[in-house]
């Protein structure tokens, strides 16, 4: 807390001080405002500062200065927005904007689970390459059901990278080193073919060990990711009206399990890093493939674009072994014979000339999966390592899950901005969108032993099978959205919107385990179709000159049909489910600002509150003892958990002109996260003391970077620091729900500790 009060004082102070000063230079200097910004939010070229919408733009050019690699990273400053790992094909498939997420696990087969945010990379959605050669990331807060359709229901993550220049010929490298083995290399190469085509290569190669395994210090190679990545852009542009650029990527990852395993024990806040996971060892490869297109036809009064893409996963072979606390060991077999989606998208765009500005369009997107994945049990007393039998054919357990289907959606929309007076515009938009959903799955065991040593289940010989489901759905759904906006003067606008959004339904097949009669049963966990109402007043304003920026918004959001996956098992442990479509209100406001205090200092506060609540439990059987309980005694936590109420960022820097032409820019962030609770609880493990396990407090960190940059723009080196005061946090935990007392660790992922790295960029 001192080191806080400490920082927020020296920044006010240095504030007030270079405030006068700057006042008394300005007629000495040349004027400066803050950098003009233009995104494609809502499927056009607007400016940022005119677009009556939720939107942050982040320049890649920052993004790589501050060493933000990873999507969470990228996305820690953005307002309202919380990253959670996701799995499967899609790893960014758990963000929550504004309180709406994704279900919390509930255990099955789910891997094709829409996610609540969109995810685009140029223009394909789940596409990959965003974490390199990155030109901006957009982050449309709100729903956007009318341009985006399904999976857009709380907002869009928009990555654009780089395209190619013709008549250019340069490119760059970027080498970074840091701390917990750290290797980031990327580089970009544009090269210009004749007068109408150019071609742009870009690359990344990434290696980093786990953060904690023993003693808080590495030991072998647990933990450790590494990914490559390459992609191909080619620019063909016959004429000053049509244009079309061709891509494809290919990024192949490695995962290293085992090493050690961090946990919960002697109390919820203690961490405790030297937990045995079994030794390190390499899984399957992660390969993911893309192809892509955008192609641009102007008219003069309009514009038609088409965007096509078709991406691909494979996560095939034997995973590595993992060893619990109590001697349990498990090991995964994967095979995807079959995993890709196609996405199209053609819209026609006015120009933004005259009184009436339209959009029309109609997009396909469909996903056909096959997936299984075996995984073997093992149980020996604790630090016994053994090896897994041969051809992983005799364990003493396994769970067996298979799922394929299709998944289909077609859809239209339109959006047109009619200007009633010169400062007052409405814009009113809809879609239709029809989705069809196949799937076949099934779940089956044949436990020999669990997790726990003294339950025996049927011999191995003996499956335990699921009924097979088949099942086939389909929705129609119909989204709006009606705003208006107005300019109190040409630099200060307000607006409101109301808008909609949908996520189409699922399900899924999973066990529940009877630890009394020692028998498996199956049920189907549905999750209904959600949809989404929203109400949002905000404004956008310049001052000072655009030395100033402050936007900022409130909002309110009606959710029907939130599925919340409860433990109703009446025991401190278990894996019985029900899904809860739940009826949930969100009430949010936030606000994002920069300020440029003189030429050659600028400081940014963005601040996000949000509390998604649930406004009705409905009634909940509780297996074990076959009572019924009231929903919100069942569920603890009538506030959603996984969403900090509270958070706030707050960074300066300064330029510091050398005599030689070269600057020095020394920047400063601190973000504060409000406590908040991780996951949802029933009232028996609030009972046996587990809601504080659950908790993670406030907490603050500290990032900060300084960079030399040479007087010919050519050469660049950084240096960085992240967490500078090493807090100690937990970022989620895997096992709460299921933990049967506190004798034995509860599996928690830390939060990133300090690290330290150096960039060296070079252009050409």
């Amino acid at each position: 807390m001192k080191r806080l009060v400490f920082l927020f004082s020296f920044l006010a102070v240095f504030c007030l001080i270079l405030g006068p000063i700057a006042m008394a230079q300005e007629d000495t200097k040349d004027t400066f405002t803050l950098e003009e910004i233009t995104v494609t939010a809502e499927k056009r070229s607007e400016n940022l500062q005119k677009l009556p919408s939720s939107v942050s733009a982040l320049p890649g050019t920052d993004l790589v200065a501050q060493s933000k690699i990873t999507t969470r990273e990228i996305l820690e400053s953005v307002p309202n927005v919380t990253f959670r790992e996701g799995y499967g094909t899609n790893p960014d498939g758990n963000i929550a904007i504004r309180g709406i997420q994704r279900t919390q696990e509930s255990k099955g087969i789910n891997e094709v689970l829409p996610s609540t945010t969109a995810v685009y990379v140029d223009g394909i959605y789940q596409g990959i390459g965003g974490h390199y050669d990155v030109n901006r990331v957009e982050v449309l807060r709100g729903p956007q059901g009318t341009l985006y359709g399904r999976s857009a229901t709380g907002g869009v993550i928009s990555f654009y990278t780089n395209d190619p220049k013709l008549k250019e010929l340069g490119g760059y490298v970027t080498a970074e080193v840091g701390t917990d083995a750290l290797i980031n290399v990327q580089g970009a190469l544009n090269i210009p073919v004749g007068e109408k085509v150019a071609i742009r290569v870009a690359g990344r190669r990434y290696q980093r060990d786990g953060f904690f395994t023993a003693g808080n210090k590495q030991s072998g190679q647990g933990g450790r990711d590494t990914t490559t990545e390459g992609r191909i852009k080619v620019l063909f542009k016959p004429s000053d009206a049509f244009d079309i650029v061709l891509h494809a990527s290919k990024q192949v990852s490695y995962e290293w399990g085992g090493g050690y395993l961090a946990g919960l024990t002697g109390g919820p806040n203690n961490i405790d890093y030297e937990v045995s996971y079994g030794q390190p060892e390499q899984g399957p490869p992660l390969e993911y493939n893309q192809y892509g297109f955008t192609a641009n036809y102007d008219f003069g009064h309009s514009v038609l674009t088409w965007i096509g893409g078709y991406h691909d996963y494979d996560y095939t072979g034997v995973g590595p072994k993992h060893v619990g606390p109590d001697g349990e060991i498990d090991r995964s077999d994967n095979n995807f014979p079959t995993d890709w989606h196609l996405t199209q998208e053609v819209r026609l765009a006015s120009n933004t000339e005259g009184r009436l500005t339209w959009l029309v369009g109609a997009n396909y997107f469909e996903q056909k999966y096959e997936n299984d994945r075996k995984t073997y049990y093992l149980y020996e007393p604790p630090n016994v390592d053994p090896a897994l039998p041969e051809g992983l054919t005799t364990p003493t357990g396994t769970v067996f899950r298979w799922a394929a289907g299709t998944f289909k959606n077609y859809g239209i929309f339109t959006e047109e901005t009619f200007e009633l007076r010169d400062d007052l515009r409405i814009t009113a938009g809809l879609r239709y969108d029809y989705t069809d959903f196949t799937q076949s799955m099934i779940f089956k065991e044949n436990f020999a032993s669990t997790h726990y040593a003294n339950w025996v289940y049927p011999a191995p010989e003996d499956w335990v099978v699921g009924t097979l489901l088949d099942d086939n759905k389909k929705w129609h759904n119909l989204t709006y959205k009606l705003r208006l906006e107005y300019d109190v003067t040409p630099e200060n606008m307000v607006y409101f919107t109301t808008a909609t959004g949908f996520l189409p339904g699922y399900a899924s097949v999973g066990p529940d385990i009877n630890h009394d009669t020692e028998s498996i049963s199956f049920s189907v966990r549905v999750l209904d179709e959600q949809k989404l109402t929203s109400y949002e007043i905000g404004t956008k304003n310049q001052f000072l000159d655009n030395r100033l920026r402050v936007n900022a918004a409130l909002f309110h959001y009606h959710l029907e049909g939130y599925p919340e996956a409860l433990s109703l098992n009446d025991m401190p442990f278990g894996n019985y489910f029900a899904v809860l479509a739940l009826p949930v209100n969100v009430i949010g406001a936030e606000v994002e600002s920069e300020y440029m205090i003189t030429m050659n200092d600028k400081i940014s506060f963005n601040a996000g509150y949000q509390r998604p609540e649930v406004e009705k439990y409905p009634e909940a059987l509780i297996w074990r003892s076959g009572t019924v309980r009231s929903g919100d005694s069942a569920a603890m936590l009538k506030v959603q958990p996984g969403n900090p109420e509270f958070e706030a960022d707050l960074a300066y820097d300064h330029n510091f002109d050398l005599t030689d032409g070269s600057t020095l820019v020394p920047r400063v962030e601190l973000h504060y996260t409000s406590a908040y609770y991780m996951t949802q609880l029933n009232y028996m493990q609030v009972d046996n003391g587990l809601k504080p396990y659950d908790h993670q407090d406030a907490v603050t960190l500290c990032n900060a970077n300084l960079t030399w940059t040479s007087a010919s723009q050519k050469y660049s080196v950084t240096g960085w620091v992240r967490n500078a005061f090493d807090e100690e946090y937990k970022a989620f935990l895997k096992d709460v729900a299921f933990a049967r007392d506190l004798s034995n660790p509860i599996s928690v992922t830390p939060g990133d500790p300090r690290t330290f790295g150096l960039i060296v960029n070079v252009k050409f």
